[in-house]
């Protein structure tokens, strides 16, 4: 979107709806699995980094695809590399100062999901947990952000006509990924599959930093 000419603010505003629509949808399935101690500190450090970076972006918007796409790659990695495993550890000891960073990437770029998503991974949870928790943080994401913009008296520059259609599409696009192909992955395919997207997600935002 932004490579389209629009706004930092108006990306937001065409995608938060549908983003915390979706997220809604899966948590209406599986709040139950919801890890409690994680969505504690995103509540705790994020949601207030969320706001303050987003509303600092009115002044300065830093390039941080670069820093999110190594996170993620080395998330993507710790299976496949025993010394990447052995330092994350290590790393995550300092879990609410990544949580705090999380929020600021986020606020600032809208890039923390990939940050949640590829903490949330490295747990090794169930698929079911990992989904949950990946949606209840998108949702607390999608929240702050929409209450900042709001409180910021940001104007709203989206057709309400192009937000529906945007989150019908979302909807049909959840109702057809749930029924045809969540169903039919095991937490060991679920794994390897959002082991994936974490790489690509990664390489995509070094291209997008590289070309920037």
């Amino acid at each position: 979107m932004l490579l389209l000419g629009m706004t930092f603010p108006a990306t937001l505003q065409l995608l938060l709806p549908i983003s915390l629509m979706i997220s809604l949808l899966q948590l209406s399935r599986d709040h139950e699995h919801v890890d409690r101690v994680i969505l504690r500190r995103v509540l705790a450090f994020t949601l207030p980094a969320i706001g303050l970076a987003l509303w600092a972006t009115t002044y300065w918007s830093p390039p941080l695809e670069g820093f999110v796409a190594i996170l993620v790659l080395i998330f993507s990695l710790q299976d496949r590399v025993i010394l990447i495993r052995n330092r994350l550890n290590q790393i995550l000891k300092f879990q609410r100062s990544y949580f705090a960073v999380m929020g600021f990437v986020h606020g600032a770029s809208n890039l923390g999901g990939s940050m949640l998503t590829a903490l949330v991974f490295g747990t090794g949870l169930d698929k079911n947990v990992v989904r949950a928790t990946i949606a209840a943080g998108y949702t607390l994401f999608a929240t702050i952000q929409l209450m900042t913009l709001y409180l910021a008296g940001v104007k709203w520059e989206i057709d309400f006509g192009n937000s529906v259609g945007v989150m019908v599409s979302g909807a049909a696009i959840f109702w057809i990924t749930e029924c045809c192909i969540y169903r039919r992955f095991d937490s060991k395919r679920y794994h390897t599959g959002l082991e994936v997207l974490l790489v690509i997600t990664g390489l995509l935002l070094i291209i997008s930093a590289l070309q920037s």
